[in-house]
């Protein structure tokens, strides 16, 4: 079944610079199927931001402390060691230990600073794939759409618009030479269905992935941002007509949007590629692939390291073995 192709094939370079004749696409598409929940995609109750809620609470009830709204300026190395951590204000932070969440040229590049580290570290670092390559479109929607053929329940499910393997391919030929597709490949929740607490009564959020949209487009975003949020709710209307009298707001993060707004370097959600080299034992790169790195006390936990993004808890779960495993701030 040609659509049975396409979903499998949107599935496997959802996130990713890649279509489905690209090599290693099957590692990506297991990777997807490795983070499904009782069989499938899953969303909690209450928001991606509901779990990050629930381990502060449980943070804070071990004992942690946590200060938001403290940007970090800059991580403090003295003779090879983290001493300290300064945030804007010039608040000075002394520990022996900083774990990172950012991604790793955010991480090494930007906090640490190259003058701490090695050139061909440094450079190897720099040129680690990790720009964009998908936009997030979210709607503030005044009912529930109705998709021809789909019952409530089923729109309760993640949908999918990806027709067949090569209108994923097409796609993705456009994002090749820094253009977004004209028909964008979609993943489509509504997540208010089953969470009716995320809107008012009778209203409705929607959240889009458009895959194939660069973080270099070759005619600059601020002047086709609107033409491609546009170009996405033309295609939701052909499957679900009067779609576009619905939208009572709407708001489109292209991976320039997601790097400015939430500190990503290249605005890559699994904070770059997952290609077979740069997985695994080389994520995100070859020598810092088990957490720690070459300044002592600073080690990586977010989806920069093994083995990627997702919302697993794995790779904090790794880094704290690692951390305790070594000794560190004894």
């Amino acid at each position: 079944d040609p659509r049975l192709k396409g979903a499998i094939a949107a599935d496997a370079v959802l996130g990713h610079h890649m279509g489905p004749r690209t090599p290693t696409t099957v590692l990506t598409y297991l990777y997807r199927l490795w983070g499904e929940i009782h069989g499938a995609q899953s969303l909690p109750i209450g928001g991606m931001g509901g779990i990050s809620e629930t381990l502060a609470k449980a943070a804070i009830k071990a004992g942690v402390t946590i200060e938001t709204g403290a940007k970090v300026k800059r991580i403090v190395v003295d003779d090879g060691k983290v001493s300290a951590v300064e945030l804007e204000t010039g608040e000075l932070i002394e520990t022996s230990i900083v774990v990172s969440n950012a991604d790793a040229k955010t991480t090494f590049l930007d906090l640490v600073g190259t003058v701490e580290l090695d050139a061909k570290f440094c450079h190897r670092i720099d040129t680690s794939r990790t720009k964009g390559n998908v936009a997030k479109l979210h709607l503030a929607l005044n009912a529930l759409p109705q998709f021809a053929g789909l019952s409530r329940s089923q729109l309760a499910q993640r949908l999918l618009i990806a027709p067949d393997m090569r209108y994923v391919e097409h796609a993705f030929n456009h994002a090749k030479y820094g253009e977004y597709s004209e028909q964008p490949v979609l993943e489509i929740v509504i997540p208010s269905i089953d969470d009716p607490e995320l809107a008012p009564k009778g209203h409705h959020v929607m959240s889009i992935s458009a895959s194939f949209a660069p973080y270099s487009l070759k005619q600059g975003w601020e002047n086709h941002r609107d033409r491609f949020a546009n170009k996405i709710v033309d295609l939701i209307g052909r499957y679900a007509p009067g779609f576009s009298d619905l939208i009572v707001a709407k708001e489109l993060l292209t991976p320039l949007d997601i790097e400015a707004q939430y500190n990503i370097s290249g605005g890559h959600w699994h904070h770059g590629e997952l290609t077979i080299d740069q997985s695994f034992m080389m994520r995100p790169i070859h020598g810092v692939a088990q957490y720690d790195t070459p300044i002592a006390g600073l080690f990586l936990c977010g989806a920069a390291t093994h083995p990627g993004g997702g919302v697993t808890g794995i790779p904090g779960h790794n880094a704290a073995k690692r951390i305790l495993a070594m000794g560190a701030g004894k």
